[in-house]
């Protein structure tokens, strides 16, 4: 098995080589010094992505006009490894084809009660950079998001189930991340040693008994602790062998993405929601953060993951799509499909 610096340069390797043959041979610059990896500042405030699939540009320029437009991520322009950037090149094809439903039913991961998409909710079907409000002046059901930070899932999916009843699918994506996104709270400044002392030590058990050990809840007044005493507790009823809150580590993503399912699900929006992680299929890096979580989930269905490959193959049953599996393929994996 590859190393992470050996993963991490290899797809950097494939888009860099993409870029310097369709884009640009320039490099950028980072933090004062040339990097390949950068683009030039020349593209860094176009309206889309340079490395953005060509074929979907006229879709993803009708997303941003809409009301369910995404905010880019900072490095969304600037880096040719931008997971989002990813995300919507993989995504987007297989959202608008008329084979979605098949290409989506046709995954492990897929919910079990999938019926179709439902093209009347959202973007048809689908939304980028998802939380539960189109008004960014709300702080969301998680009370954590404002236009610094919030809690979002890389894209969700609407869907009918088997009963013709709405429900969604949160998908978080993962390019060449070594680690799922960990605890702000238990790392910031503000947060004291006998705050961080009490992260290390206090189980969840502990917390729900006194949600004021919590940074997020004692200062930053965010819902996550008020929704985990609502029910939410009993979800993460499986075992965890560290010590102190599970939470501060590379599963904090994980729980916030799946506490935003759950308040979902309890707002009634939604029938079911269900949350799942796509990754590189070469990124091993992210299997023990998932593996612990689903531990500590007791193995729910309501969470589970799969790589990007799987997703990529299964749409090959829509043959208009084969230009993009190609593109796709050799740009990600450096491989043709």
């Amino acid at each position: 098995m590859k190393s992470y610096e050996e993963f991490k340069t290899m797809v950097y390797a494939n888009l860099v080589s993409y870029k310097e043959e369709h884009i640009t041979k320039e490099s950028g610059c980072y933090k004062g010094s040339p990097s390949k990896e950068f683009l030039p500042e020349t593209y860094w405030e176009n309206e889309l992505p340079a490395m953005l699939y060509p074929g979907i540009n006229a879709t993803v320029s009708d997303i941003q006009k809409s009301i369910y437009k995404y905010k880019p991520h900072i490095f969304a322009n600037k880096h040719v490894a931008s997971s989002q950037t990813a995300c919507v090149n993989l995504f987007v094809p297989i959202m608008e084809s008329p084979e979605v439903d098949q290409i989506l039913m046709s995954l492990e991961a897929c919910p079990k009660d999938f019926k179709h998409v439902a093209k009347d909710q959202l973007y048809h079907g689908y939304r980028f950079e998802f939380w539960d409000s189109v008004d960014e002046k709300s702080k969301g059901l998680l009370g954590d998001h404002s236009k610094q930070a919030g809690t979002d899932s890389d894209v969700a999916i609407a869907y009918y189930n088997t009963k013709d009843e709405l429900c969604l699918w949160l998908i978080e994506h993962k390019l060449t991340e070594q680690e799922f996104t960990t605890c702000g709270a238990y790392k910031s400044k503000g947060n004291n040693e006998e705050g961080k002392d009490h992260c290390r030590k206090c189980s969840i058990v502990e917390i729900l008994d006194n949600p004021g050990l919590c940074y997020y809840h004692r200062v930053s007044k965010y819902n996550y602790w008020n929704i985990m005493r609502d029910g939410a507790a009993k979800f993460f009823s499986g075992a965890f062998d560290g010590k102190g809150c599970p939470f501060r580590g590379g599963m904090n993503q994980l729980w916030r993405n799946q506490l935003l399912a759950m308040a979902l699900e309890k707002s009634g929006a939604y029938r079911s929601v269900s949350f799942s992680v796509v990754h590189h299929p070469d990124n091993h890096f992210l299997d023990s953060s998932m593996k612990e979580f689903s531990i500590l989930t007791d193995h729910s269905p309501k969470f589970n993951s799969f790589t990007s490959d799987k997703l990529v193959h299964a749409a090959a049953i829509d043959t208009n799509l084969k230009e993009w599996i190609q593109w796709y393929c050799k740009v990600y994996y450096g491989e043709r499909f």
